[in-house]
């Protein structure tokens, strides 16, 4: 076997061990979440949680969560149209749109928010506001924060080992996989294959939307809060679940890429074993295959994750018209 598969093989396997510990982790800081009193939006008297209000912080929330999902949206429409434009670009464009788009929603929800969302006039007519200090880990915990920043760096982890493993196809560009004989000489190509090509795009996007979230994040910790009391429970509630949603988007959506660079990268790992399936995986080299399946099936494991992740931004945002659930309102 050539050093080079050897090579490849611990390589993976280390990877490997880096996507289950990180899977672990955030499937524990999903759960804690979820049993973590401190951080419900329960209700601050006796008689329930009531309905938010039309015009108090939330609806300056709600009004902001719309602005960047159009915006999101517009960013989306435009990348698929500009990659139907230009098919030259072999998907390159269509690549990067989706990080691009969500990387744009956290981009407007960290724009400043309006002054009507913290400033109100009291009985003498002077604007008041609260300047009480707010950090990001006041609305979720830390272990919580971390899930962007952990989904990232499997992300870059997973580029930088196909970037690692690509040869160049015909036009010279790295998007291939090749099959090494002994002595070094090529016996078979295949592709598309996350290379460079696509990999130190997908990279700059990544560490985009990570910088974009964290923003996102220390602006929604940072507005100053409503001196109403009236609002105090509200002011808490759309903050809660705006932190939660700048944490899930961008966590599942590199987690979705994760997912594509494994299904692609093992696709084409599978067919360059197998002579693009004109071989038995037994007869040309039975490394390859293995090392693709083992990609595929990866993938679908983080699948999972990812669209819980996206679900739970989901959740967050539709909360924000809906209220709190009826476990918060006990």
């Amino acid at each position: 076997m050539a050093s080079y598969v050897v090579v490849a093989m611990l390589i993976w396997l280390l990877m490997l061990v880096l996507t289950i510990t990180v899977l672990v982790l955030v499937i524990r800081a999903l759960l804690r979440m979820n049993r973590e009193p401190s951080l419900s939006m329960r209700a601050g008297t006796a008689g329930g949680n009531p309905p938010f209000s039309g015009d108090g912080p939330i609806s300056v929330a709600r009004h902001r969560v719309l602005m960047a999902l159009l915006a999101g949206a517009i960013v989306l429409i435009a990348g698929l149209v500009l990659n139907d434009a230009f098919p030259q670009s072999m998907a390159l464009i269509a690549a990067l749109t989706p990080g691009l788009a969500a990387s744009t929603v956290m981009a407007v929800i960290a724009l400043p928010f309006p002054d009507s969302v913290s400033r109100q006039e009291d009985s003498d007519g002077v604007r008041v506001a609260s300047l009480r200090s707010r950090e990001p880990w006041t609305y979720v915990r830390r272990y919580v924060l971390m899930q962007p920043l952990l989904a990232a760096g499997l992300l870059i982890a997973y580029l930088g080992f196909t970037i690692a493993t690509a040869s160049p196809d015909d036009s010279g560009l790295m998007r291939s996989i090749a099959l090494t004989g002994p002595n070094g000489e090529s016996q078979g190509s295949a592709g598309p294959y996350p290379g460079s090509y696509y990999a130190v795009p997908l990279i700059v996007v990544t560490c985009v939307l990570a910088a974009s979230a964290c923003l996102a994040l220390w602006r929604i910790a940072h507005v100053p809060s409503s001196p109403d009391p009236r609002y105090g429970e509200e002011d808490k509630a759309w903050r809660v679940l705006l932190t939660r949603f700048a944490v899930f988007l961008p966590a599942g959506s590199m987690l979705t890429y994760a997912v594509s660079v494994l299904m692609v990268a093992g696709t084409a790992t599978v067919r360059v074993g197998t002579n693009n399936g004109l071989l038995s995986p037994d007869y040309a080299d039975d490394v390859y295959p293995t090392l693709g399946n083992a990609q595929i099936i990866m993938g679908g494991v983080v699948a999972v994750v990812a669209c819980i992740y996206l679900i739970l931004a989901c959740v967050s945002v539709v909360r924000l018209w809906t209220g709190t659930s009826r476990e918060d309102r006990r």
